[in-house]
């Protein structure tokens, strides 16, 4: 028998998987956009994170169509991902990633405001429903 595939018959779990897997293909592509600017162009700022967590949760909505929060709790999750691994390459390392992290300076609070926002924004981009 021919089967059809039908995009807006899909289960819950077929629709995680799809958000899961085009979820991580956008969540690499930011990294990898953010090491070529970092190294080749010698750019980097921390809105960076916010487009690249809401460019996650817009493509876990585009393709995952779910209402339940663990589409959110992925998109979190995966840009979590991408902040750790960009900080972690750009800024050699786990060590140099705990020192700046735990500065008590305006700068460190900016450090953690940023990822934070991004983190935000891929929660809220994520859902069919807020």
């Amino acid at each position: 028998m021919l089967k059809i595939y039908n995009k807006s018959a899909i289960t819950r779990q077929q629709r995680f998987s799809n958000a899961l897997v085009t979820g991580l293909l956008a969540a690499v592509c930011c990294i990898a956009v953010v090491y070529l600017l970092f190294h080749f162009v010698r750019f980097f700022h921390e809105v960076l994170y916010i487009v690249a967590g809401y460019l996650i949760g817009n493509v876990i909505y585009n393709y995952g169509k779910g209402v339940q929060v663990q589409f959110s709790v992925l998109a979190a999750v995966l840009t979590l991902a991408v902040i750790i691994i960009c900080d972690m390459v750009i800024m050699g390392g786990l060590f140099a990633f705990r020192i700046y992290f735990a500065s008590s300076s305006l700068d460190g609070l900016f450090f953690i405001g940023y990822r934070v926002m991004a983190c935000v924004a891929a929660w809220k981009s994520a859902r069919v429903v807020g």
